[in-house]
Order: structure tokens, then sequence, then C-alpha cells
């Protein structure tokens, strides 16, 4: 890290930097799958349901989506304009995707084919059943594949996807493989494919909630790693309408850096 960042748990325990917090949850190998297990028996014992996922804050879903769509239909305007002329079909995965809130509400409007990606078993079941249930108008799309895994260890299919949705799940990741997720979901890219992430932001450093195994990143530590990603930002976006008792949300649209710009800043 090149900036400053230090943060703090709920206990009150100071960390002077994320290599000092990395440090002190590393398994004995040097791992960090008791961090991630913490995680997923977090949500394993959470309602399956949007006021479940939401943290008791349900009534959050509809100002979430809003502004998402509007994210979105700006980003992704060519693409989504092909598909209305039936010129192109187009597929998304929803990571950390929980009982399937993002692509009930929001992604099978837009895409025709949205895969889903959630390491808790009984929130993905729950999300397959809710979304094989009929609605009236159809949607344009329906769910494709079901991965019960986690973002630190999926392997993205090459080419499938034209936008990768990864909404209020890197804070559970270690600063390394918010890194390597990056790199891996690039290759999952079409050409012209974009990676949307929405995710809690705090004020400054970062916030540990040993509850759920999770770390609240301020938007410069966010910024800073996805720099070491290799990802360019496109867009960086305060949620609007946020009730203020909750962490800050921002939503990023990221675009993976072509070889020769990457080249280029690594000389600057």
């Amino acid at each position: 890290m090149t900036t400053n960042l230090t943060g703090h748990d709920g206990d009150g325990r100071e960390f002077a930097s994320p290599d000092e917090l990395w440090a002190v949850e590393a398994d004995a190998d040097g791992g960090h799958n008791t961090w991630y297990q913490k995680a997923v028996s977090y949500w394993d014992q959470q309602e399956p349901s949007y006021n479940g996922v939401l943290g008791g804050f349900g009534y959050t879903s509809d100002l979430d989506v809003r502004d998402s769509r509007a994210l979105l239909l700006k980003s992704m305007r060519v693409q989504l304009e092909a598909a209305d002329k039936g010129m192109r079909t187009l597929t998304a995965l929803d990571c950390g995707a929980g009982v399937g809130r993002v692509t009930e509400q929001l992604l099978r409007h837009h895409f025709h084919i949205v895969d889903l990606l959630e390491p808790s078993k009984h929130l993905l079941e729950t999300a397959a059943k809710n979304l094989s249930a009929r609605t009236v108008p159809q949607p344009r799309g329906k769910a494709g594949n079901f991965y019960c895994a986690g973002l630190q260890e999926h392997t993205f299919e090459p080419g499938r996807y034209d936008a990768i949705w990864i909404q209020w799940c890197l804070l559970y990741l270690t600063d390394a493989d918010f890194v390597s997720l990056f790199e891996r979901a690039a290759k999952g890219l079409k050409p012209d494919g974009l990676i949307f992430v929405k995710e809690n932001i705090c004020k400054e450093g970062f916030v540990v909630d040993k509850e759920d195994s999770s770390l609240t990143r301020s938007n410069t530590y966010m910024l800073e790693l996805i720099q070491r990603a290799g990802v360019q930002v496109l867009y960086n976006v305060k949620q609007r309408n946020w009730p203020k008792e909750l962490f800050e949300v921002r939503m990023y649209v990221l675009k993976p850096r072509q070889p020769q710009q990457q080249v280029q800043e690594n000389q600057k």
C-alpha cells in the first residue's frame, strides 16, 4: 500500500495498516480460510429474504435498485440498445447474489441470461426458487447457472459476460484476493464488457466487523486496490438518499485496461 491506511474493529482494536489486519487474521498456513468460513457461517444463519440479506433494512431495496438501474442504463447504453433491437444477447453474472434480489429486481430486466454466484447454499437455493416463479409481465431474461462458491475461488468462463455485477461482497475479500478477483473477472468479460461494483464505504481507512468477518474500506482504499488490479474507473458515484445511520454506499463502473494502457501507466 502506498497510502497510510489505519483501521479498527468493533472491540476498539486499532490496526496500523491493512497488512497488520491480514497478518492477525491469517491461518497457520498463511491463508485466510477461517476468515472466509466465518463469513459464510454468518450468512448461513440469516433469514433467506430481502430483509435478511439487507441486514434488516429491506426497505432500502427500492432506493438501491433505482440508482443501480440509472447507472447501468448510462454505462451500457449501446449494448442495451442493440439488445432492444434483437441484435445482441446479453449475459450477466450476479456476484454475492444472496436470495437473487439484484437479479430479480434489476439484472433480468436488462439481460437475457443471468448467472448467480453465492457461497451460502441456503441463500442460493432460495434464489433459485424465487427466480423460477412466473411473473407478469415476463422479464427479458432468466437465470442461467447457479454457482455455490466464493468470489475468491470462482473461475470465470472466458468471454461469457457483458456485465459482472459485484454488490456488497468485496468487503469479505482480503486485499490479495480483491486484486486477484479483478484479474480473473476481466477474462470472463466480452471485449466491451464492464464490471459494476456497489459497496459500503467508510470515511477513512477501514472498519472491521468481526461478527460477519468483513472489512469496510474507504473510497481511497478501494481506488488504490482497483488501480493495483489493473482496471479503469469509468464512474465512481455515491448512492443517493441512503439512510444516514448506515455506511455510505458507492457504485463503481470498471473496465479492464488494455495492455498498452498498463505499459504507459507503469512508465509514469
